[in-house]
């Protein structure tokens, strides 16, 4: 599980995504998984969504991390992205 740090109105939550959701989530957005940048691209991504599926108010506890995977989920659901998951996947 990788773990990303979200801001909500008055709090901070940490949500735990897993591994192979952000590492498709990074090759959607552009970067290589696993590096720096990838997991501040999947960090922002999600913090520009989460708050506004949970409520800002919110964001507490387990289903803040199960909105964050569903999240994701929705975006990377497309063949194109599984195929190129797959070749990542190969290369290492």
């Amino acid at each position: 599980m990788n773990r990303y740090h979200i801001q909500f109105a008055d709090h901070r939550t940490t949500v735990s995504v897993d591994k192979m959701l952000s590492a498709m989530l990074a090759i959607k957005l552009g970067h290589e998984p696993e590096t720096p940048e990838g997991n501040r691209a999947v960090r922002e991504w999600l913090q520009a969504r989460l708050p506004d599926k949970v409520g800002n108010d919110k964001g507490i506890g387990k289903r803040t991390s199960q909105h964050a995977q569903a999240l994701i989920v929705e975006a990377i659901a497309d063949k194109k992205l599984s195929r190129a998951y797959d070749d990542w996947v190969v290369g290492q």
